[in-house]
């Protein structure tokens, strides 16, 4: 299907020597993590006539980042690194666009690219991602060959080439990441020594006690381990890293120097906006991913969403919560915003640290003095709590064997009281997933003899977020205190097959995402007719962060060959891009497999 001419709009202040139109699609995607291509494929599915853009400056396929590790030990190759079976844009006729968004002309809905270009939209989408912070720019000698920063898959190419030069390594920071990279390191017999700023380590979930835990086993690994250390000084060799200079003074020899300093959400787009964005540590949501600005949504790194048991709004940078997030937007975007009522609810961070498994709900750190702490260190691991007014609001846990994260975070979010299992929630050997069975099946019961609702008190539940009409403005800050929670609602039941035979446009149950694993959504199954060819149906294996068990790639792949934007030319079509016509209505020719990253030749009809 070609773009007609009143799907394009002219951008006279942008004439120069050329004439550039701004081609048109209904749902604008900007990034192609996995956020960005979540939301693509989960709003093709709901809406499968509207025209789906993606635009990226990257040059890659979207990657399954917790994969990352496993190639750095070389258990991967790169072509197992892609977070969907090579071909997935093509098949949900998801075009994507190489080029880089300049600015957003939000009145007139549309976004300008690089070279001059153009692109309008109905609905647009921020998936911009994240930024490493690496080190600070004061810092001398940050610019040397050695320094590295391990982000991206480029960067993980860059580390691999190194490996066989180098004996000694430096590894700053004190979060998951850092632990990552400090063991991959290990794998490949390289002597670590591990600064940490603080002293303790990821001194914002854990305490002191479950720090020394991860640490003690880090040390017995071999690894050389200075808390409360900061880098000065990096010290160079013709411009290439011999060591580092810590704050004390200390000259620590290496041949490579990562940075492992988290990250920061990238926001600038909200800034060159014609009406200002929202964002402050990243673009500001309410949880159905809207933005200050209507029809203009943030999923994924770039997006900070309400803390409901703080007020504060921050991001949540972490895979598994990107694929969440690109599910709902990816109803909104489709326009099926009864898809999208789920609340985000508490935050939750679930990983291996080494060897331990580690969750973290809520705010286990709390220092509220109306909060209760309650610790345990049986069982060759160690857990905490923090309680209020019978309901649990934070949950740690580290140890051995791997808790069920997302029915505990269910435990928080739906506000249960824990008053009569608070002990077996402290000593690790409570199952979560059937006290929430038995505990819906008691609304049910209540329900069906009642004949009526359960009562809903007037305060609300933790991860409740009010419900009210859309206007553009953000809801206010709330002060940091712990707050009371109304009786929970009795949730979905996730219990049913994720898989349907056949997908009939009613809401969808969710299958969950492993916390400790890349999992991804599945593909529905489902098409409307005449929306040209489905996805084959992939079952998705898990992705266990330390096996590499990834899903299968697709029999039938499309050849990688990325190509960047033509430039507008003269006396030639000022599209960008056409679609190509749907199956439906030309017959399917044998042809030589085409690129997925280029865009359909505006000279033929497939």
């Amino acid at each position: 299907m070609t773009t007609g001419k009143q799907d394009r709009i002219m951008d006279p202040a942008r004439q120069q020597n050329s004439k550039p139109y701004l081609d048109r699609a209904d749902i604008v995607i900007i990034g192609n993590g996995i956020a960005g291509l979540t939301a693509a494929i989960e709003a093709r599915g709901l809406a499968p006539d509207k025209r789906i853009v993606m635009i990226t400056d990257q040059t890659h396929p979207t990657i399954n980042t917790p994969a990352l590790k496993q190639f750095a030990i070389g258990k991967l190759e790169r072509e197992q690194l892609l977070a969907y079976p090579a071909g997935t844009e093509r098949a949900e006729r998801i075009h994507v666009v190489t080029a880089h968004v300049e600015e957003i002309h939000a009145n007139s809905k549309y976004v300008t690219l690089s070279g001059n270009r153009g692109f309008g939209y109905d609905s647009l989408l921020l998936a911009t991602g994240s930024t490493p912070m690496g080190l600070p720019d004061s810092t001398p000698g940050r610019n040397f060959d050695g320094v590295l920063t391990l982000h991206r898959l480029r960067d993980y190419l860059d580390f691999r080439r190194r490996l066989p030069e180098v004996s000694e390594a430096v590894v700053i920071g004190g979060g998951v990441h850092a632990i990552e990279t400090v063991m991959n390191l290990l794998y490949w017999g390289i002597h670590v020594n591990w600064l940490i700023r603080s002293a303790n380590f990821m001194p914002k979930v854990l305490d002191e006690i479950s720090s020394e835990m991860v640490l003690e086993r880090i040390r017995r690994a071999g690894v050389s381990i200075r808390t409360e250390t900061e880098v000065v000084g990096v010290v160079g060799r013709i411009a290439t890293v011999s060591g580092v200079i810590t704050n004390h003074q200390e000259m620590i020899p290496c041949q490579v120097v990562l940075t492992c300093t988290g990250v920061q959400p990238v926001t600038w787009l909200a800034e060159r906006c014609s009406v200002p964005i929202r964002a402050k540590r990243g673009i500001i949501v309410d949880d159905k991913l809207r933005t200050s600005v209507r029809d203009i949504y943030a999923a994924g790194d770039a997006a900070a969403l309400k803390n409901p048991q703080t007020g504060n709004y921050e991001p949540r940078a972490l895979w598994y919560a990107a694929v969440s997030q690109g599910k709902i937007a990816g109803a909104m975007l489709a326009g099926r915003k009864e898809l999208a009522d789920q609340p985000f609810g508490a935050p939750w961070q679930a990983t291996h640290l080494g060897e331990l498994f580690m969750l973290s709900v809520g705010d286990p750190m709390s220092q509220d003095p109306k909060v209760m702490t309650l610790t345990d260190t049986g069982q060759g691991g160690y857990r905490r709590m923090t309680i209020a007014d019978d309901r649990l609001i934070g949950y740690l846990s580290l140890g051995m064997s791997q808790p069920d994260s997302l029915a505990i975070k269910r435990i928080i979010d739906e506000g249960y009281s824990v008053r009569n299992i608070t002990r077996a929630l402290l000593k690790g050997k409570f199952d979560a997933r059937q006290y929430l069975s038995q505990m819906r099946s008691r609304v049910a019961e209540n329900m069906i003899s009642s004949g009526r609702s359960p009562a809903v008190s007037s305060t609300r539940e933790w991860g409740q977020m009010p419900s009210q009409p859309y206007t553009g403005a953000m809801p206010a800050v709330q002060p940091e205190t712990v707050r009371q929670q109304e009786t929970p609602r009795p949730a979905a039941r996730r219990d049913e097959p994720a898989v349907a035979q056949e997908w009939n446009g009613s809401p969808i149950v969710a299958e969950e995402i492993s916390p400790f694993s890349g999992n991804l959504p599945a593909m529905r199954p489902g098409r409307a007719e005449g929306a040209g060819p489905a996805m084959p149906r992939v079952q998705v294996e898990e992705v266990n962060p330390f096996s590499g068990n990834l899903p299968p790639i697709a029999e039938r792949e499309v050849e990688y060959q990325p190509e960047l934007m033509p430039p507008t030319r003269q006396n030639v079509s000022q599209s960008l891009w056409t679609y190509s016509e749907p199956t439906t209505k030309a017959p399917a020719r044998e042809r030589a497999p085409r690129n997925l990253w280029s865009y359909s030749n505006p000279e033929k009809t497939y």
